[in-house]
């Protein structure tokens, strides 16, 4: 998927107007699924209610980029990864190496990241929030994150 392109490639367990009505979103680059990604996306679903949950997922070159490494899984294999579970409606991998674009576009409800972003969040992503309207929450997921586990 070209960097250059601001297009979305999006997977749905529901009909594309789910991609409508996605009031929250998650984001996260989701490498190496593990206990505390789901108990991260399921805390972000029960903010809502009953509304969709659409996670973005970071592209392969984010990981290239941002992390300097390859990335363990492809981008496509890691979106159906968290779209079969079941607290996700609709996956997004998002083309650029920003969710920014994702948030202008859908304008959610809430954006929601774990505890640990509190204050991490880049200038990009925050402007985007606050340009549509968007509420960011934070949720705490006890556990270890990858990034730790293989350090």
């Amino acid at each position: 998927m070209s960097d250059a392109v601001s297009a979305v490639v999006e997977f749905s367990r529901r009909t594309s107007v789910a991609f409508i009505f996605c009031m929250i979103l998650c984001s996260g680059v989701f490498d190496c699924l593990h206990a505390g990604h789901t108990r991260y996306l399921r805390a972000a679903r029960a903010l809502g209610l009953g509304e969709c949950l659409k996670v973005a997922i970071a592209p392969d070159s984010y990981i290239r980029t941002k992390k300097h490494r390859e990335p363990h899984w492809t981008q496509s294999d890691r979106a159906e990864t968290v779209l079969a579970l079941g607290c996700v409606d609709a996956v997004v991998v998002h083309a650029e190496d920003s969710v920014a674009f994702v948030i202008r576009s859908d304008a959610p409800r809430l954006f929601v990241k774990g505890e640990d972003w509190r204050g991490q969040l880049p200038e990009d992503v925050l402007a985007a929030c606050q340009a549509v309207g968007t509420e960011i929450r934070f949720v705490s997921t006890p556990g270890r994150h990858v990034s730790e586990a293989f350090a």
